[in-house]
């Protein structure tokens, strides 16, 4: 008797023990910085379709041929919310950078902040407004360091200043009814973007004109006029608006740099003089020759 009962104790105990046992945990898989890297990618990326490229060679070397859509548009579309900061010179740290215009911007989502060169780096802002209100500033103090902002274009090189910069407008005696930033925006696009009406237009608390801040190219003819119609009625119908352009500043078309025009060029006047002085070297041998 005595053994069986130490037999059914031992017995009880093993099943207490079998049943307090945890279930193993969970199959996982220990990722890879890479592999998390590459996960991270496949979320932030636009899915877009791109046409086949041509293969080819130049000069014996590799050539890709992209479709110029694909390029200017497509893939631009997924930076249409970055800006460039330029610094005049020497660029702070990175950290100090990121701090400092996080402070100075009040951004209501998200901004990521990287270095292109000594004095370049891209600015991706996460939405429109974000986008406006950083780029209406043109300029920053960083840690004491002057830095511009300007647009970001499919074509962005360091070597030229952006044709692309935010100048005010004026449309004077602009009907009551057409302060409204939607028509504005469409009136305006063949001139610019449209980034904003100042306050007074927005508000409707100056009767004589609507202002407004939009995105031009220097390089492209800015209209004085613009013919406000109407579809599927008399051509005639409709009304001239005046379009006046506030502070816009000079273009060198010569060495694409801001602050100056062609005519006063240094670079474009050196250029010029070495050029004269090479045809009248090229003009004394051909002379001498004759001779």
């Amino acid at each position: 008797m005595g053994n069986n009962r130490a037999t059914k104790r031992r017995a009880g105990s093993n099943n207490s023990k079998q049943e307090t046992v945890p279930e193993p945990a969970p199959f996982t898989i220990v990722q890879s910085f890479a592999a998390r890297l590459r996960y991270n990618q496949s979320k932030n990326e636009i899915p877009i379709t791109l046409d086949s490229p041509l293969h080819t060679t130049r000069q014996g070397l590799l050539v890709v041929l992209l479709d110029e859509n694909d390029y200017n548009v497509k893939l631009a579309e997924s930076c249409k919310h970055t800006l460039v900061g330029k610094f005049t010179n020497t660029m702070p740290k990175m950290e100090i950078i990121r701090k400092s215009f996080t402070l100075q911007t009040q951004l209501t989502g998200g901004v990521k902040i990287t270095h292109f060169n000594a004095r370049h780096m891209y600015i991706d802002l996460d939405n429109e407004f974000d986008y406006v209100t950083v780029r209406t500033k043109q300029r920053m103090s960083i840690d004491g360091q002057l830095m511009r902002i300007q647009a970001w274009t499919s074509d962005f090189t360091p070597k030229e200043a952006t044709p692309i910069v935010p100048i005010w407008v004026a449309l004077p005696e602009l009907p009551w009814h057409c302060y409204n930033k939607v028509l504005l925006t469409i009136v305006l696009s063949s001139i610019g973007k449209v980034l904003y009406l100042d306050s007074p237009s927005s508000k409707k608390t100056r009767g004589i004109m609507a202002k407004l801040k939009i995105q031009i190219d220097l390089t492209k003819e800015r209209p004085p006029h613009s013919w406000m119609g109407f579809k599927n009625s008399d051509p005639n119908k409709g009304r001239w608006q005046r379009i006046q352009y506030e502070g816009i500043p000079d273009y060198c078309m010569y060495c694409k740099h801001q602050g100056h025009m062609d005519n006063v060029c240094t670079i474009k006047r050196r250029d010029d003089e070495f050029k004269r002085r090479k045809e009248k070297e090229a003009e004394k041998k051909n002379k001498n020759k004759s001779e």
